[in-house]
Protein backbone atom coordinates (compact mmCIF):
# COMPACT_ATOMS: atom_id res chain seq x y z
CA UNK A 1 0.00 0.00 0.00
CA UNK A 2 1.32 3.43 -0.97
CA UNK A 3 2.36 5.74 1.87
CA UNK A 4 2.57 8.63 -0.59
CA UNK A 5 -1.16 8.62 -1.30
CA UNK A 6 -3.33 10.74 0.99
CA UNK A 7 -4.29 8.68 4.02
CA UNK A 8 -8.03 9.17 3.49
CA UNK A 9 -7.82 7.57 0.04
CA UNK A 10 -5.61 4.58 0.90
CA UNK A 11 -8.59 2.35 1.55
CA UNK A 12 -9.54 2.56 -2.13
CA UNK A 13 -7.48 0.10 -4.15
CA UNK A 14 -7.37 -0.60 -7.87
CA UNK A 15 -10.86 -0.67 -9.37
CA UNK A 16 -12.33 -4.15 -9.68
CA UNK A 17 -13.19 -3.25 -13.28
CA UNK A 18 -9.52 -2.89 -14.14
CA UNK A 19 -8.59 -6.07 -12.28
CA UNK A 20 -11.22 -8.27 -13.94
CA UNK A 21 -10.69 -6.75 -17.38
CA UNK A 22 -6.95 -7.45 -17.19
CA UNK A 23 -7.72 -11.05 -16.19
CA UNK A 24 -10.18 -11.37 -19.07
CA UNK A 25 -7.60 -10.10 -21.55
CA UNK A 26 -4.98 -12.56 -20.31
CA UNK A 27 -7.43 -15.44 -20.60
CA UNK A 28 -8.96 -14.15 -23.87
CA UNK A 29 -12.32 -14.39 -22.12
CA UNK A 30 -15.62 -12.92 -23.27
CA UNK A 31 -15.88 -9.75 -21.20
CA UNK A 32 -19.32 -9.36 -19.63
CA UNK A 33 -17.73 -7.54 -16.70
CA UNK A 34 -17.09 -3.97 -17.78
CA UNK A 35 -20.02 -2.00 -19.16
CA UNK A 36 -18.70 -1.01 -22.57
CA UNK A 37 -20.26 -2.11 -25.88
CA UNK A 38 -18.33 -4.25 -28.34
CA UNK A 39 -20.05 -2.51 -31.27
CA UNK A 40 -19.63 0.92 -32.83
CA UNK A 41 -21.66 4.06 -32.10
CA UNK A 42 -24.30 5.11 -34.67
CA UNK A 43 -22.84 5.87 -38.08
CA UNK A 44 -24.16 9.44 -38.06
CA UNK A 45 -22.26 10.11 -34.84
CA UNK A 46 -19.00 8.84 -36.36
CA UNK A 47 -19.60 10.83 -39.54
CA UNK A 48 -20.27 13.99 -37.56
CA UNK A 49 -17.07 13.46 -35.57
CA UNK A 50 -15.03 12.95 -38.74
CA UNK A 51 -16.46 16.14 -40.21
CA UNK A 52 -15.68 18.07 -37.03
CA UNK A 53 -12.10 16.75 -36.99
CA UNK A 54 -11.63 18.09 -40.51
CA UNK A 55 -13.58 21.25 -39.79
CA UNK A 56 -11.15 23.11 -37.59
CA UNK A 57 -12.49 22.15 -34.16
CA UNK A 58 -9.14 21.26 -32.64
CA UNK A 59 -8.72 23.97 -30.01
CA UNK A 60 -10.31 24.60 -26.61
CA UNK A 61 -14.06 24.84 -26.54
CA UNK A 62 -15.72 27.22 -24.07
CA UNK A 63 -15.39 25.72 -20.60
CA UNK A 64 -19.15 25.27 -20.20
CA UNK A 65 -19.45 23.63 -23.63
CA UNK A 66 -20.18 24.73 -27.17
CA UNK A 67 -23.51 26.57 -27.50
CA UNK A 68 -24.80 24.11 -30.13
CA UNK A 69 -24.37 21.16 -27.77
CA UNK A 70 -25.85 22.98 -24.79
CA UNK A 71 -28.88 23.90 -26.92
CA UNK A 72 -29.18 20.27 -28.10
CA UNK A 73 -29.06 18.99 -24.51
CA UNK A 74 -31.73 21.46 -23.43
CA UNK A 75 -33.90 20.44 -26.41
CA UNK A 76 -33.47 16.76 -25.56
CA UNK A 77 -34.61 17.34 -21.97
CA UNK A 78 -37.61 19.32 -23.19
CA UNK A 79 -38.62 16.78 -25.84
CA UNK A 80 -38.15 13.70 -23.67
CA UNK A 81 -39.31 14.91 -20.24
CA UNK A 82 -40.88 18.33 -20.60
CA UNK A 83 -38.05 19.93 -18.62
CA UNK A 84 -37.05 23.48 -19.49
CA UNK A 85 -33.37 24.35 -19.01
CA UNK A 86 -31.69 27.55 -20.12
CA UNK A 87 -28.70 26.40 -22.22
CA UNK A 88 -26.72 29.49 -21.20
CA UNK A 89 -27.17 29.31 -17.43
CA UNK A 90 -28.40 25.79 -16.58
CA UNK A 91 -26.55 23.34 -18.87
CA UNK A 92 -22.85 22.43 -18.55
CA UNK A 93 -20.87 20.07 -20.79
CA UNK A 94 -18.38 17.90 -18.89
CA UNK A 95 -15.81 15.18 -19.54
CA UNK A 96 -18.26 12.35 -19.12
CA UNK A 97 -20.79 11.83 -16.35
CA UNK A 98 -17.97 10.93 -13.95
CA UNK A 99 -16.48 14.41 -14.11
CA UNK A 100 -19.91 15.99 -13.75
CA UNK A 101 -20.46 14.01 -10.53
CA UNK A 102 -16.94 14.78 -9.28
CA UNK A 103 -17.31 18.51 -9.93
CA UNK A 104 -20.74 18.63 -8.30
CA UNK A 105 -19.62 16.84 -5.15
CA UNK A 106 -16.56 19.07 -4.82
CA UNK A 107 -18.69 22.16 -5.45
CA UNK A 108 -21.25 21.40 -2.75
CA UNK A 109 -19.58 19.37 0.01
CA UNK A 110 -17.72 20.99 2.91
CA UNK A 111 -15.24 18.93 4.97
CA UNK A 112 -17.23 16.87 7.46
CA UNK A 113 -20.51 17.03 5.54
CA UNK A 114 -22.33 13.73 5.20
CA UNK A 115 -23.19 12.38 1.76
CA UNK A 116 -25.79 9.63 1.51
CA UNK A 117 -25.12 6.84 -0.99
CA UNK A 118 -27.71 4.25 -1.99
CA UNK A 119 -26.01 0.87 -1.79
CA UNK A 120 -24.92 -1.03 -3.79
CA UNK A 121 -23.48 1.96 -5.61
CA UNK A 122 -21.17 2.69 -8.51
CA UNK A 123 -17.65 2.42 -7.16
CA UNK A 124 -16.53 5.97 -7.98
CA UNK A 125 -19.01 7.59 -5.59
CA UNK A 126 -17.28 6.80 -2.25
CA UNK A 127 -13.76 7.98 -3.22
CA UNK A 128 -15.25 11.08 -4.80
CA UNK A 129 -16.99 11.95 -1.53
CA UNK A 130 -13.91 11.20 0.59
CA UNK A 131 -11.65 13.24 -1.72
CA UNK A 132 -13.96 16.21 -1.16
CA UNK A 133 -13.68 15.80 2.61
CA UNK A 134 -17.18 14.39 2.94
CA UNK A 135 -18.34 11.45 5.03
CA UNK A 136 -20.14 8.68 3.11
CA UNK A 137 -23.28 7.31 4.77
CA UNK A 138 -24.78 4.28 3.06
CA UNK A 139 -28.43 3.29 2.88
CA UNK A 140 -29.13 -0.25 1.80
CA UNK A 141 -32.02 -2.07 0.17
CA UNK A 142 -34.17 -5.11 0.77
CA UNK A 143 -31.46 -7.09 -1.01
CA UNK A 144 -31.49 -9.63 -3.79
CA UNK A 145 -33.51 -9.95 -5.98
CA UNK A 146 -35.78 -6.90 -5.49
CA UNK A 147 -33.33 -4.28 -4.17
CA UNK A 148 -36.08 -1.97 -2.93
CA UNK A 149 -34.80 1.08 -1.09
CA UNK A 150 -35.05 0.91 2.70
CA UNK A 151 -37.13 4.05 3.22
CA UNK A 152 -37.09 3.83 7.01
CA UNK A 153 -33.31 3.68 7.04
CA UNK A 154 -33.20 6.54 4.54
CA UNK A 155 -35.27 8.65 6.92
CA UNK A 156 -32.98 7.74 9.81
CA UNK A 157 -29.82 8.58 7.81
CA UNK A 158 -30.73 11.94 6.25
CA UNK A 159 -30.43 14.60 8.92
CA UNK A 160 -28.90 17.94 9.93
CA UNK A 161 -25.37 16.93 8.88
CA UNK A 162 -26.44 15.66 5.45
CA UNK A 163 -25.40 17.87 2.56
CA UNK A 164 -25.96 15.66 -0.46
CA UNK A 165 -27.56 12.43 -1.67
CA UNK A 166 -26.26 10.63 -4.77
CA UNK A 167 -28.82 8.51 -6.61
CA UNK A 168 -28.51 6.45 -9.77
CA UNK A 169 -31.62 5.61 -11.81
CA UNK A 170 -31.73 3.35 -13.72
CA UNK A 171 -29.49 1.86 -11.09
CA UNK A 172 -26.09 0.30 -11.74
CA UNK A 173 -25.50 -2.46 -10.64
CA UNK A 174 -28.96 -3.68 -9.61
CA UNK A 175 -30.92 -2.84 -12.78
CA UNK A 176 -33.75 -1.03 -11.01
CA UNK A 177 -35.55 2.23 -11.67
CA UNK A 178 -36.37 4.26 -8.58
CA UNK A 179 -40.13 4.29 -8.11
CA UNK A 180 -42.49 7.20 -7.50
CA UNK A 181 -42.82 6.32 -3.80
CA UNK A 182 -39.05 6.25 -3.33
CA UNK A 183 -38.58 9.62 -5.05
CA UNK A 184 -41.47 11.12 -3.06
CA UNK A 185 -39.93 10.11 0.28
CA UNK A 186 -36.50 11.25 -0.88
CA UNK A 187 -37.97 14.61 -1.88
CA UNK A 188 -39.72 15.08 1.44
CA UNK A 189 -36.55 14.30 3.38
CA UNK A 190 -34.29 16.50 1.27
CA UNK A 191 -36.70 19.41 1.43
CA UNK A 192 -37.05 19.06 5.22
CA UNK A 193 -33.29 19.02 5.83
CA UNK A 194 -32.11 21.33 3.03
CA UNK A 195 -30.25 18.55 1.21
CA UNK A 196 -29.10 18.57 -2.42
CA UNK A 197 -29.16 15.63 -4.84
CA UNK A 198 -26.90 14.38 -7.61
CA UNK A 199 -29.03 12.33 -10.00
CA UNK A 200 -26.85 10.05 -12.13
CA UNK A 201 -29.17 9.21 -15.03
CA UNK A 202 -26.69 7.94 -17.60
CA UNK A 203 -28.88 4.90 -18.37
CA UNK A 204 -31.96 7.06 -18.96
CA UNK A 205 -32.74 5.50 -22.35
CA UNK A 206 -32.05 1.87 -21.38
CA UNK A 207 -35.40 0.91 -19.82
CA UNK A 208 -37.57 -2.15 -20.39
CA UNK A 209 -41.02 -3.70 -20.44
CA UNK A 210 -42.90 -0.63 -21.64
CA UNK A 211 -41.69 1.59 -18.81
CA UNK A 212 -40.36 5.12 -19.20
CA UNK A 213 -37.51 6.81 -17.38
CA UNK A 214 -38.68 9.01 -14.50
CA UNK A 215 -36.19 11.86 -13.98
CA UNK A 216 -35.43 12.67 -10.37
CA UNK A 217 -36.31 16.34 -10.96
CA UNK A 218 -39.83 15.29 -11.89
CA UNK A 219 -40.45 15.02 -8.15
CA UNK A 220 -41.54 18.61 -7.26
CA UNK A 221 -39.65 18.72 -3.97
CA UNK A 222 -36.41 17.86 -5.80
CA UNK A 223 -36.75 20.15 -8.81
CA UNK A 224 -34.78 23.07 -7.35
CA UNK A 225 -32.17 21.05 -5.42
CA UNK A 226 -30.99 18.47 -7.99
CA UNK A 227 -28.05 18.33 -10.40
CA UNK A 228 -29.02 15.86 -13.13
CA UNK A 229 -26.19 14.09 -14.94
CA UNK A 230 -26.08 12.09 -18.18
CA UNK A 231 -23.71 11.44 -21.06
CA UNK A 232 -23.15 10.12 -24.56
CA UNK A 233 -21.63 6.88 -23.26
CA UNK A 234 -24.63 4.60 -22.79
CA UNK A 235 -27.24 6.07 -25.13
CA UNK A 236 -24.89 6.39 -28.11
CA UNK A 237 -22.51 3.50 -27.31
CA UNK A 238 -19.49 5.78 -27.08
CA UNK A 239 -18.01 5.17 -23.64
CA UNK A 240 -14.56 6.32 -24.73
CA UNK A 241 -15.68 9.73 -25.96
CA UNK A 242 -16.04 11.18 -22.45
CA UNK A 243 -18.72 13.74 -23.23
CA UNK A 244 -21.30 14.28 -20.52
CA UNK A 245 -23.47 17.02 -19.11
CA UNK A 246 -25.10 18.41 -16.01
CA UNK A 247 -28.40 20.28 -15.89
CA UNK A 248 -29.48 22.20 -12.80
CA UNK A 249 -31.01 25.48 -11.64
CA UNK A 250 -28.75 28.45 -12.30
CA UNK A 251 -27.33 28.76 -8.78
CA UNK A 252 -26.34 25.08 -8.66
CA UNK A 253 -25.01 25.25 -12.21
CA UNK A 254 -22.81 28.21 -11.29
CA UNK A 255 -21.33 26.18 -8.41
CA UNK A 256 -20.65 23.18 -10.65
CA UNK A 257 -19.02 25.33 -13.32
CA UNK A 258 -16.66 26.99 -10.83
CA UNK A 259 -15.17 23.56 -10.06
CA UNK A 260 -15.45 22.10 -13.56
CA UNK A 261 -13.26 24.85 -15.04
CA UNK A 262 -10.35 23.78 -12.84
CA UNK A 263 -10.83 20.00 -13.16
CA UNK A 264 -10.86 19.49 -16.93
CA UNK A 265 -11.74 23.00 -18.21
CA UNK A 266 -13.57 21.59 -21.25
CA UNK A 267 -14.63 18.42 -23.05
CA UNK A 268 -13.09 17.42 -26.43
CA UNK A 269 -14.06 20.02 -29.02
CA UNK A 270 -14.79 17.91 -32.16
CA UNK A 271 -16.70 15.31 -30.16
CA UNK A 272 -18.92 17.99 -28.66
CA UNK A 273 -19.98 19.01 -32.15
CA UNK A 274 -20.66 15.40 -33.14
CA UNK A 275 -22.84 14.79 -30.08
CA UNK A 276 -24.80 17.95 -30.81
CA UNK A 277 -25.53 16.66 -34.32
CA UNK A 278 -26.79 13.29 -33.13
CA UNK A 279 -28.83 14.72 -30.25
CA UNK A 280 -30.57 16.94 -32.79
CA UNK A 281 -31.16 14.02 -35.18
CA UNK A 282 -32.14 11.32 -32.68
CA UNK A 283 -35.91 11.40 -32.62
CA UNK A 284 -38.43 9.04 -31.02
CA UNK A 285 -37.64 6.23 -33.48
CA UNK A 286 -34.00 6.19 -32.42
CA UNK A 287 -34.82 5.78 -28.72
CA UNK A 288 -37.53 3.20 -29.43
CA UNK A 289 -35.07 1.11 -31.44
CA UNK A 290 -32.50 1.43 -28.68
CA UNK A 291 -35.04 -0.09 -26.28
CA UNK A 292 -35.86 -2.88 -28.73
CA UNK A 293 -32.19 -3.71 -29.24
CA UNK A 294 -31.33 -3.74 -25.55
CA UNK A 295 -34.42 -5.75 -24.69
CA UNK A 296 -33.28 -8.42 -27.13
CA UNK A 297 -29.79 -8.41 -25.63
CA UNK A 298 -31.16 -8.60 -22.09
CA UNK A 299 -33.50 -11.47 -22.90
CA UNK A 300 -30.78 -13.35 -24.77
CA UNK A 301 -28.46 -13.30 -21.77
CA UNK A 302 -31.26 -14.05 -19.30
CA UNK A 303 -32.23 -17.14 -21.28
CA UNK A 304 -28.75 -18.57 -20.69
CA UNK A 305 -28.28 -17.39 -17.11
CA UNK A 306 -31.46 -19.09 -15.88
CA UNK A 307 -29.99 -22.39 -17.08
CA UNK A 308 -26.98 -22.02 -14.79
CA UNK A 309 -26.78 -22.59 -11.04
CA UNK A 310 -27.08 -18.84 -10.43
CA UNK A 311 -30.12 -17.08 -9.00
CA UNK A 312 -31.10 -14.35 -11.48
CA UNK A 313 -32.79 -10.96 -11.01
CA UNK A 314 -34.64 -9.50 -14.02
CA UNK A 315 -33.48 -5.92 -14.68
CA UNK A 316 -35.92 -3.03 -15.20
CA UNK A 317 -33.29 -0.70 -16.64
CA UNK A 318 -29.57 -0.20 -17.35
CA UNK A 319 -27.66 -2.97 -19.12
CA UNK A 320 -26.68 -5.28 -16.28
CA UNK A 321 -28.07 -8.47 -14.78
CA UNK A 322 -27.52 -9.07 -11.09
CA UNK A 323 -27.19 -12.70 -10.05
CA UNK A 324 -26.32 -14.62 -6.90
CA UNK A 325 -23.99 -17.59 -6.58
CA UNK A 326 -23.94 -20.11 -3.75
CA UNK A 327 -20.43 -19.30 -2.51
CA UNK A 328 -17.86 -16.53 -2.55
CA UNK A 329 -18.38 -14.11 -5.42
CA UNK A 330 -14.67 -13.35 -5.90
CA UNK A 331 -13.82 -17.03 -6.17
CA UNK A 332 -16.76 -17.54 -8.50
CA UNK A 333 -15.66 -14.78 -10.90
CA UNK A 334 -12.05 -15.98 -10.97
CA UNK A 335 -13.15 -19.56 -11.54
CA UNK A 336 -15.62 -18.46 -14.23
CA UNK A 337 -12.83 -16.89 -16.26
CA UNK A 338 -10.73 -20.03 -15.93
CA UNK A 339 -13.53 -22.56 -16.50
CA UNK A 340 -15.86 -20.86 -18.97
CA UNK A 341 -13.69 -18.05 -20.34
CA UNK A 342 -16.37 -15.52 -19.36
CA UNK A 343 -15.70 -12.46 -17.20
CA UNK A 344 -18.20 -10.99 -14.74
CA UNK A 345 -17.91 -8.53 -11.86
CA UNK A 346 -18.06 -9.59 -8.20
CA UNK A 347 -20.71 -7.15 -7.03
CA UNK A 348 -19.36 -7.00 -3.48
CA UNK A 349 -17.17 -4.22 -4.94
CA UNK A 350 -20.26 -2.00 -4.89
CA UNK A 351 -20.63 -2.24 -1.08
CA UNK A 352 -18.77 -0.43 1.71
CA UNK A 353 -18.70 -3.75 3.56
CA UNK A 354 -18.04 -6.47 0.96
CA UNK A 355 -19.79 -8.97 3.23
CA UNK A 356 -23.09 -7.22 2.39
CA UNK A 357 -22.59 -8.20 -1.26
CA UNK A 358 -21.58 -11.79 -0.61
CA UNK A 359 -22.49 -14.05 -3.51
CA UNK A 360 -23.58 -11.25 -5.85
CA UNK A 361 -22.24 -11.30 -9.41
CA UNK A 362 -23.03 -8.75 -12.15
CA UNK A 363 -23.09 -9.46 -15.88
CA UNK A 364 -23.18 -6.76 -18.61
CA UNK A 365 -25.23 -7.31 -21.77
CA UNK A 366 -24.14 -4.24 -23.77
CA UNK A 367 -22.65 -6.60 -26.33
CA UNK A 368 -23.41 -7.94 -29.79
CA UNK A 369 -25.90 -10.79 -29.84
CA UNK A 370 -23.22 -13.15 -31.12
CA UNK A 371 -21.03 -12.19 -28.15
CA UNK A 372 -23.85 -12.88 -25.71
CA UNK A 373 -24.65 -16.21 -27.35
CA UNK A 374 -21.00 -17.25 -27.25
CA UNK A 375 -20.83 -16.33 -23.57
CA UNK A 376 -24.10 -18.11 -22.92
CA UNK A 377 -22.93 -21.33 -24.54
CA UNK A 378 -19.79 -21.22 -22.40
CA UNK A 379 -21.78 -20.51 -19.24
CA UNK A 380 -24.13 -23.43 -19.79
CA UNK A 381 -21.57 -25.95 -21.05
CA UNK A 382 -21.25 -29.03 -18.81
Amino acid sequence: MSTVLRSSLRRFGTSIFSTITELAIRQQATNLAQGFPDFDPPEQLLAAAAAALQGGFSQYAPSIGYPDLRRAIAAHQADQYGQRWDPDTEVTVTVGATEAIWSTVHALVEPGDEVVLLEPCYDMYPPCVVAAGGVPRVVGTTGFPDFRLDLDRLADTIGPRTRLVIVNTPWNPVGRRLGADELRVLGELCQRHGVYVVADETYEHVVFDGAAHRPVVSEPALAERTVSVSSVSKTFSATGWRVGWATAPAELTDAVRRVHQFVTFTAPSPLQHAVAVLLDQAGPDFYRQLTVDYTERRDTLLAYLVKTDLEVARPEGAYFVMTRCAGDELDYCRELVQRASVAAIPASAFFADPADGRGLVRFAFCKRLETLRQAGERLTAR
